[in-house]
């Protein structure tokens, strides 16, 4: 009996893809929260040749002044400008592969390995998409701690095990790190938390669930804000003892994403020699991205290879602000 697989399907993407998940980052928390979007900016860079597009912006108007009228006809006004910047972004090449010997199907009473791991690509990559997102956040935080931390809000302790409530997650420290953003604070919409800081608030009856009326979804809400929990987000052992936890408060639209074309983002190989003659199949995936908080600039430091790593991506000296304070949509709560 003939039997179809992948290698044979490999010629047609509309046939992987009708049984294989679809790779789309809508199905991503950070997207889904529309903290992490799409706009034209970021599709027209991602599509530039080399690897550091530019996305240019508006500066704003000078509000620091203005000009008292007068009935005077010799007295002439200076009419101000607007001006233009950019920001510099990093084009992002990844891949990834999974293969499985074709006897690995036999053995196992004819359930394919290949099936289900075309089946489960597409939540791969959303959590690669995560751990960018999440990699982004941590490099801006880096950095503004480096420059000052006007974004942050402190209130741990290096004695983590002996930490009192003052150091803890609570109402009064999310309010003041809320106002790190100034008149602009209400813009914020989202928490990302680590898990121990979820079961702190969850202990303070903090969290709500209610379910979202266009996804039937059950989301996490604290107060009016919808809480993401996060174990990957940033975890600092304390210089004595115990965890420092960095909480992170979103402005939708606060990361940029944007999807490139890649040739053949999608291959299946085939090594009939392999396996002594029994052959393995390999299925590939290839992705080409940007991933960019809003008001930073890429500056390329400390880059290794074609695309920078995870770790490259979370450096600080690899990111620098360029908007000012309040126009960022990011501010980082750390507590015990």
């Amino acid at each position: 009996m003939a039997v179809t697989r992948l290698s044979d399907l490999s010629f047609d993407e509309d046939v992987y893809l009708s049984y294989a998940q679809e790779n789309r980052p809508d199905r991503n928390a950070y997207v889904q929260s529309g903290v992490a979007v799409t706009n034209d900016s970021l599709r027209e860079a991602v599509t530039e040749q080399g690897t550091l597009p530019t996305i240019p912006y508006w500066k704003d108007l000078d509000a620091s002044s203005e000009n008292v009228s007068s009935d005077d006809p010799n007295t002439s006004a200076t009419p101000g400008k607007i001006g233009t910047d950019i920001m510099v972004a990093r084009q992002l090449y990844l891949n990834n592969g999974w293969g499985a010997a074709n006897l690995a199907a036999s053995i196992n009473g004819g359930n394919d390995p290949m099936r289900q791991i075309a089946a489960r690509t597409g939540r791969y990559w959303d959590m690669r998409l995560a751990a960018r997102v999440q990699a982004a956040t941590l490099g801006a935080y880096l950095s503004n701690v480096a420059a000052g931390g006007d974004m942050v809000y402190d209130v741990s302790t290096e004695d983590g095990d002996n930490a009192t409530a003052d150091n803890k997650w609570s109402y009064d420290g999310f309010v003041d790190t809320l106002a790190t953003m100034g008149e602009n604070a209400s813009e914020l919409g989202l928490i990302a938390v680590h898990p121990d800081t979820m079961a702190q608030m969850r202990k303070q009856n903090q969290i709500a669930t209610i379910q979202d009326s266009e996804t039937g979804l059950m989301i996490n809400m604290y107060g009016e804000y919808r809480v993401i929990e996060d174990k990957a987000l940033p975890v600092i052992a304390g210089g004595t003892s115990g965890f420092r936890y960095v909480s992170v408060l979103y402005r939708q639209g606060a990361i940029g994403y944007a999807e490139g074309d890649v040739k053949n983002p999608i291959g299946v190989q085939m090594d009939e020699a392999a396996a002594n003659g029994a052959g393995v199949e390999s299925l590939w995936e290839r992705k080409h991205w940007i991933v960019h908080p809003e008001g930073f600039n890429w500056t390329e430091t400390t880059v290794a290879g074609l695309s920078p790593t995870i770790t490259e991506f979370e450096d600080a000296d690899n990111w620098g602000r360029k908007f000012e304070r309040e126009n960022v949509g990011l501010a980082f709560f750390v507590h015990n």
